[in-house]
């Protein structure tokens, strides 16, 4: 609020100082040889105040889609008409070589004031009626811009002789000073009431006081045009500079605040950005973690059965062989060989155990339902837990990365089931059809609220994401339910075919 409240007292100064200014001239002419250079100054001022015009309307088309309000492209297309009206003013204003003929001045006066009326009624129902502009659609309101200002070009390049007289060798003509005096009404009337409504308003904006600003400095800007006896007059440069000051406060106050918002929302969006490829570094970071830690776990595991299992069984061989001896009796050695050959199959079954739980064979050579059946055997004699194990649809051969991929999302579903939920039933469901293979595995265990489990899923070990993982790596998608006390469901679904 202080910085709004400096921003007041700068520009009531401001004011002050132009209205100080127009006074003088109204008192009295203050003379000024301009006229060796006028003609380039106003060529300067001109262009300025056409730049900032179809600046303003190419910040409307391109921001067409964005604009909270479509009046705001109403005052584009208000302005595009204003700057080609000036454009053409500048053209055949008197000096100018493109048309120097006895209405080039008549020309130049019409053409600026067509754009004078059109900026000052405009600003005006873009201020007071800014509802009645919501039906403007973008193509059809720069064609008709564009109809309506070749229209008006053609009236005054064609018949200048016909229209009213503005400014004769005597000076401007009463209808001139007249139509300047509408002008600078229409703006002062707009002015008026947008100052009312900002000294109604609680909370009071910036842009809405350079909005007054931007109106005040164009009224008086008309009110110089107004004071000069001829074309070269000091007045009239004057005029030409209040009005360029005029239309960049103008765009300031509409389209300023929308680039700031469109930057602001960038800076936003890249710190968005920034704080997630963090989260997402430090999930891949924790995500690695775990995934070593699994690989880890599962070398030390087997690493244990074979040094438990197979080395002990290993060594059990070793010593009875040990006891076979040529000079012991036969039958004893016969009872030795029989033990070892007892403690060998053992070990290969241990071997086999081992290699299954890694990689069963099954999975490779007859597919993924006969390996998922031997497993759900094992896994029912093991954790003594009730397997229910349906397939519905046409059962065949999958891909063999995601009869893999299903496999392992079993083992982990079931796994993690057997270690934390206490579930007594798992009920595992496989529908395949031509196009997906859809895989449930349902249990009637403890749940868990899965927004918390996500939370502290570093505590918990890979568990579902490593299942999305693998569902996701074979084009498909997981989805888990579960509630406290209710149990758990995943839900897999992958393409039958790439």
């Amino acid at each position: 609020m202080a910085a709004l409240k400096k921003q007041e007292i700068k520009y009531i100064f401001f004011a002050i100082l132009v209205l100080l200014l127009l006074f003088r001239f109204q008192i009295g002419h203050v003379p000024a040889e301009v006229d060796d250079h006028f003609l380039l100054l106003h060529t300067l001022m001109e262009l300025f105040s056409i730049f900032v015009s179809f600046s303003i309307f190419v910040q409307a088309w391109t921001t067409y889609s964005s604009h909270r309000l479509k009046s705001q492209y109403f005052i584009g297309l208000v302005f595009l008409a204003v700057g080609f009206f000036d454009l053409a003013h500048t053209f055949t204003y008197k000096g100018m070589p493109f048309i120097a003929d006895e209405f080039s001045t008549a020309r130049a006066t019409w053409f600026w004031i067509v754009a004078r009326l059109i900026e000052s009624i405009g600003v005006a129902l873009f201020i007071f009626r800014p509802s009645q502009m919501q039906f403007i659609k973008r193509r059809w309101g720069l064609y008709v811009t564009i109809l309506f200002v070749s229209i008006c070009t053609a009236i005054i390049l064609t018949i200048p002789g016909q229209l009213p007289v503005l400014l004769n060798e005597h000076g401007v003509t009463g209808l001139k000073v007249s139509l300047e005096y509408v002008i600078s009404i229409t703006i002062f009337i707009t002015l008026a009431i947008l100052f009312k409504r900002y000294l109604k308003k609680s909370q009071r904006n910036i842009d809405l006081l350079r909005m007054i600003f931007a109106l005040f400095i164009m009224m008086v800007g008309e009110l110089f045009f107004t004071l000069y006896t001829h074309v070269y007059a000091i007045e009239n440069l004057l005029g030409h500079c209040f009005k360029f000051i005029g239309y960049i406060y103008i765009y300031r106050a509409i389209y300023f605040p929308e680039i700031q918002q469109i930057i602001t929302d960038k800076k936003i969006a890249e710190k968005q950005q920034m704080e997630a490829e963090l989260k997402l570094y430090e999930v891949e970071k924790s995500l690695s973690r775990q995934v070593f830690k699994a690989h880890e776990e599962e070398r030390k595991r087997v690493s244990r059965e074979l040094h438990d299992s197979i080395g002990q069984s290993l060594f059990s061989i070793l010593v009875t062989l040990n006891t076979v001896n040529k000079d012991q009796p036969v039958e004893k050695n016969e009872e030795s060989l029989r033990t070892i050959k007892m403690m060998t199959q053992e070990a290969m079954k241990e071997v086999k155990e081992i290699a299954r739980s890694l990689r069963p064979s099954t999975l490779d050579d007859l597919g993924f339902i006969p390996a998922m059946r031997a497993y759900l055997e094992t896994y029912e004699q093991i954790h003594n837990i009730s397997v229910h194990f349906e397939i519905k649809g046409k059962a065949g051969r999958l891909e063999p990365e995601v009869e893999t991929a299903l496999y392992r999302i079993c083992q982990e579903a079931l796994t993690n089931t057997a270690k934390y939920a206490k579930a007594s039933k798992v009920y595992v469901s496989l529908n395949m059809d031509e196009n997906s293979t859809d895989l449930m595995i349902k249990d009637n265990g403890l749940g868990f609220v899965i927004g918390e489990y996500l939370k502290n899923a570093q505590r918990k070990g890979i568990g579902l994401y490593s299942i999305k993982e693998r569902a996701e790596g074979v084009g498909g998608s997981a989805q888990f339910h579960s509630k406290v006390n209710e149990g758990t469901t995943i839900e897999i679904s992958v393409p039958r075919s790439k």
